[in-house]
C-alpha cells in the first residue's frame, strides 16, 4: 500500500487534513483580528510621534506626554489630535495586510509542519500494520513460518506483531496436533476395519455353508453356528469398546466424581468379570491395605480394573490374580498382578496402543482396546498406569492416583 492508498483508504489522514483546514481557518480569523489590533497600536504610536516631533522633540526620541500635548495644541487648528482614529492614517491598510499575511503564513507553516510530521508517523504505523498483515497472510499459507518482530518492543505495532507471532506458534502446535490426531484416527479406523472384516468373512462363509449345504451333519452344523455366535459376540464387543474409546478420546465423558471406598469399586469389577474368571479357572483376590478412599467415578474406574483383569485372562496364562489398594502420603495406589508367564520387555511400550496384543497371547478373540481405555480412564482421574513384568514370574499393573 503506497502513500496515496493510505491517504484515500483510511479515515485518520482525512481527519488530519480536515483538522489542518480548521486550524488554518481559525488562524486566519485570529490573525485578522490581531492584525487590526497591531495596526491600531502602531498608528496610534505614529500619531504621538508626529505630534511630539511637531512640538520640537527629536524624531529619534520616544514621544512623551508633554511634547504630545504641546504638539496637539499647535495642530489643533488642523483637526489633528492624539485621539483621532488611527485608521485615518495613510498606510494603515497596508500595515494591517502585512501583519495578517505574516502571521497567517507563520501559522500555516507550523500547521503544515505538524501535518507532515503527523502523517509521516501515521504512515509509518500503517506500514508496520501492513507488514503484520503480510505476516498473517504468510501464516495462513504456512503455519511453520516464524514471523519476525516488527517495530519497537513496547509500541502498539510491536505488541501486535508479537501477538501474531505467538498466535502463529499456537496455531502451528494445534495444526501439528490435528495432523497427529488425523493420523491416529486413520490408523484406528484401518485397524477397526481389519478387525471387522475378519469376523464378517467368517460370518459370511459359515452362513453360506449353512444356506447352501442342506445335509450337513448336526455336529458340523453346531460347529458353524457356534463360530457365527462367537464372531458376532466379538464384533459386538469390538464395536462397544471402540465407541467407549472414541468417547474418551473426544472428552465427551461426564464423570460423576465423588469420594468413595476404592475397595468397593475393585470388588464390583471382580464380581462383574467372575463368569470369565470361572471359565478360565482363575482365582481373583482383593486385598485392601486399610480404609482407602478416593474421589472417582465408580462405573468408569470399575471398567478400567475389568479391562486389566481381562487382559491377564486373555494373555498371561495365569491361575491367580491379586487386586490391591493402598493409601500413600500423597497418592493412592491400585495394583492388579498375576502369576502368569509375564510380558517381554520389548512389548511393554506397545501395551497401551490401540489393537495391541501380546505376541504369544492364548486368546486371539480380545479386541486389543481394553488397556488403552484403562489408561485414559486413569489419566482422567489424575493418575497413570505403570507396568512391571518379568518373564515366567508374572505381571503387575499399578495405577497411581495423585491426591
Amino acid at each position: 500500500m503506497d502513500r496515496t492508498d493510505k491517504l484515500i483508504n483510511n479515515r485518520e489522514p482525512k481527519r488530519m487534513l480536515v483538522m489542518f483546514a480548521v486550524v488554518l481557518l481559525l488562524g486566519a480569523g485570529a490573525w485578522y483580528l490581531l492584525s487590526g489590533v497591531i495596526a491600531d497600536a502602531a498608528m496610534e504610536e505614529r500619531i504621538r510621534g508626529a505630534l511630539s516631533f511637531y512640538s520640537g522633540q527629536r524624531f529619534t526620541d520616544v514621544p512623551d506626554d508633554e511634547h504630545v500635548d504641546r504638539g496637539e495644541a499647535l495642530a489643533e487648528g488642523y483637526g489633528i489630535s492624539a485621539d483621532m482614529s488611527p485608521r485615518l492614517m495613510g498606510g494603515y491598510g497596508e500595515l494591517r495586510r502585512r501583519v495578517f499575511l505574516c502571521g497567517l503564513g507563520a501559522t500555516a507553516a507550523l500547521d503544515l509542519i505538524w501535518l507532515l510530521f503527523a502523517l509521516g508517523q501515521l504512515f509509518r504505523v500503517y506500514g508496520g500494520i501492513e507488514r503484520v498483515r503480510a505476516q498473517c497472510m504468510k501464516l495462513s499459507d504456512d503455519l511453520t513460518a516464524a514471523p519476525p518482530l516488527i517495530g519497537d518492543d513496547m509500541s502498539c505495532v510491536g505488541r501486535l506483531a508479537e501477538s501474531v507471532a505467538v498466535t502463529g506458534k499456537r496455531l502451528g502446535v494445534i495444526n501439528s496436533e490435528l495432523a497427529a490426531a488425523k493420523g491416529e484416527l486413520a490408523d484406528f479406523l484401518a485397524d477397526l476395519s481389519h478387525q471387522l472384516k475378519t469376523s464378517l468373512a467368517v460370518i459370511r462363509l459359515n452362513s453360506d455353508i449353512l444356506a447352501q449345504v442342506g445335509d450337513l451333519p448336526n455336529e458340523r452344523r453346531t460347529q458353524l453356528s457356534d463360530e457365527l455366535t462367537s464372531n458376532i459376540d466379538g464384533m459386538e464387543e469390538l464395536v462397544l469398546a471402540a465407541l467407549k474409546l472414541a468417547k474418551l478420546d473426544a472428552g465427551a465423558v461426564a464423570y460423576e466424581m465423588r469420594e468413595q471406598p476404592l475397595a468397593d469399586t475393585c470388588n464390583e469389577a471382580i464380581i462383574r468379570i467372575a463368569p470369565l474368571l470361572r471359565e478360565h479357572g482363575v482365582t481373583a483376590t482383593l486385598r485392601a491395605h486399610g480404609e482407602v478412599r478416593l474421589v472417582h467415578d465408580r462405573a468408569w474406574l470399575c471398567e478400567a480394573v475389568e479391562n486389566i483383569i481381562k487382559n491377564a485372562l486373555d494373555h498371561s496364562e495365569c491361575t491367580e490374580i491379586l487386586v490391591e489398594t493402598e493409601a500413600l502420603p500423597s497418592a493412592v495406589k491400585l495394583s492388579v498382578s498375576d502369576n502368569g508367564r509375564g510380558i517381554p520387555q520389548e512389548e511393554i511400550p506397545r501395551l497401551f496402543e490401540r489393537f495391541g496384543r501380546a505376541s504369544k497371547g492364548r486368546s486371539m478373540t480380545s479386541v486389543g482396546i481394553g488397556l488403552s481405555i484403562a489408561r485414559k480412564i486413569a489419566v482422567a482421574h489424575s493418575g497413570d498406569i505403570t507396568v512391571y513384568s518379568e518373564e515366567g514370574a508374572g505381571t503387575k499393573f499399578v495405577m497411581t492416583f495423585l491426591l
